[in-house]
């Protein structure tokens, strides 16, 4: 009976390492699917001349996340509200400008998040045109089915400045 004992306690200690380390390889494939979503957004807008719009460009991406199999959803804000390094808060002038595979019952729930900046071309001493700053958000899914637990994690970047038509 001593050794049933003994052996059921390094069953149990074995599965929950198995139960863990299958946890996190299905973590690390979920981060990376939204790691390499959220680069490719960047580098399309940042290689499209005149940044992103709402034509062309928004079927490439949706299309692309289609393709990927990226399924993932998040709430986008109209704008951006972001803190400072001493902690002041400061309303940004980043706007959203575009929402893809948005949700048809709510315009705030969004598979990816483009926000737009734009830039004053007086502000800057060398160059003199209009030029603006795109930020790109996918989400990242974290699912608990057995305990019903779901979070979404936001995975950011931002553009290089694109000169605007």
């Amino acid at each position: 009976m001593k050794e049933a004992i003994g052996s059921s306690y390094i069953f149990v200690i074995c599965l929950v390492f198995i139960i863990l380390f299958t946890g996190y390889i299905a973590i690390s494939v979920n981060y990376n699917k939204a790691f390499i979503t959220k680069d490719y957004l960047v580098s399309k807008i940042e290689d499209t001349p005149g940044g992103y719009d709402d034509g062309a460009l928004r079927e490439d991406l949706e299309t692309y996340l289609t393709s990927q199999g990226y399924v993932a959803e998040g709430k986008c804000e109209p704008t951006i509200t972001e803190k400072t390094l001493d902690g002041e808060s400061i309303t940004t002038s980043w706007n959203r400008v575009g929402c893809l595979r948005q949700k048809p019952n709510d315009s705030n729930i969004c598979g990816a998040c483009i926000y737009k900046k734009e830039i004053d071309s007086t502000a800057m001493d060398d160059i003199r045109a209009d030029r603006s700053y795109y930020k790109v958000y996918t989400f990242f899914k974290f699912d608990l089915p057995v305990v019903n637990v779901l979070m979404n994690f936001k995975i950011g970047g931002t553009t290089k400045y694109v000169f605007t038509d």
